[in-house]
């Protein structure tokens, strides 16, 4: 359609006696713009047209050849679709889950995996720019989802995030869903980076929690199912104290990870695994979490500890799953005299 278009023009100066413009004009429009899904652009300038004529067609057939291996695996997908449709409705329907819960936008389709909650497309940008060992990013819509990872946004949910990572807000006004990307970034990276809103540990004025207490404080929490609990906890956490050494009396008999699988609590091994706690670990009798999952047969367990590291004494250990992309629509248009490619 483009190079009709290019004729025409083309014929129609010749016409009127000014093909010399007319060529100029189009040999000065060689370029084109990449048009993603989510409506980034990237431009480019060929040397000729016929440069940018290649260019793309070679974009165009990748195009092609993908939607067509994403259609092969489509029908596999289907098979998983409905099962995981109602798993992703329950994160939905988790208390505060129909509000981003950084600037209540309504309906948010992204979530940040470790803190547990959904997020709106804007504020998504700015959660992927913090790193993932603050936020981990992925999209309702777009991503395929294991089980292990909708078990926990079902869990928490933004109301429970929120009453950790907002809880002191000390009078600072949280953002709307007009605000600008500025407003939002200051108002993320103080609630995550600087973790300005979450509360103490200990609610009274009094001498600070020695870090190597962390591993008895979580191993409390897991072992009373407290949640919200492990969550505070986590919050004040660094890899360094969740992996603090004990010794003497003080030394509980395993790590907060062991008394996780030994429940076959999937979501609180998937959260401590996250935060960064030592899945090679060895408790007081030299057995590991994985030995502690396999006792108890919890396959969501055995999966966590496989994907990130955790020796596997009977099988070859298995390559972490990769959240492939759904399917999207592509097509080729112009504006103006540029070529667009989406």
């Amino acid at each position: 359609m483009s190079d009709r278009k290019k004729n025409r023009r083309k014929k129609s100066m010749n016409q009127k006696g000014d093909a010399a413009v007319g060529q100029a004009e189009d040999e000065e429009n060689a370029d084109f713009i990449i048009v993603s899904f989510t409506g980034q652009t990237w431009h480019f300038e060929a040397q000729s047209l016929e440069d940018r004529d290649s260019w793309v067609s070679a974009i165009e057939s990748q195009i092609l050849a993908s939607l067509q291996s994403c259609e092969s695996g489509r029908n596999k997908a289907r098979r998983s679709s409905q099962s995981e449709a109602v798993a992703l409705q329950a994160i939905r329907n988790a208390k505060g889950n129909h509000l981003c819960v950084d600037c209540e936008a309504p309906n948010p389709t992204w979530a940040s995996l470790n803190l547990g909650a959904l997020i709106c497309i804007e504020c998504s940008g700015i959660h992927r720019n913090l790193g993932t060992h603050l936020s981990r990013v992925r999209s309702l819509d777009l991503d395929d989802w294991p089980g292990e990872l909708t078990q926990v946004l079902a869990a928490i949910g933004n109301h429970m995030a929120n009453n950790i990572w907002e809880s002191c807000t000390q009078g600072r006004t949280k953002p709307t869903p007009t605000a600008t990307r500025e407003e939002r970034e200051s108002w993320i990276r103080a609630k995550y980076e600087q973790r300005a809103f979450v509360p103490p540990l200990q609610p009274s004025p009094g001498p600070q929690l020695p870090d190597d207490g962390m591993p008895v404080w979580m191993l409390s929490a897991v072992t009373e199912r407290d949640l919200p609990r492990l969550l505070l906890l986590l919050a004040h956490s660094t890899k360094e104290r969740i992996n603090a050494p004990l010794t003497g009396d003080a030394s509980p008999p395993h790590s907060a990870l062991h008394a996780a699988c030994q429940l076959g609590d999937a979501v609180m091994t998937q959260l401590l695994v996250w935060y960064g706690i030592d899945v090679k670990a060895k408790d007081s009798q030299g057995q590991s979490a994985m030995k502690m999952a396999r006792k108890t047969g919890s396959k969501g367990c055995i999966d966590i500890l496989l994907q990130h590291g955790c020796p596997n004494e009977t099988s070859p250990t298995t390559a972490t799953p990769v959240l492939s992309r759904r399917s999207s629509t592509a097509s080729l248009g112009r504006t103006s005299s540029r070529k667009r490619v989406s």
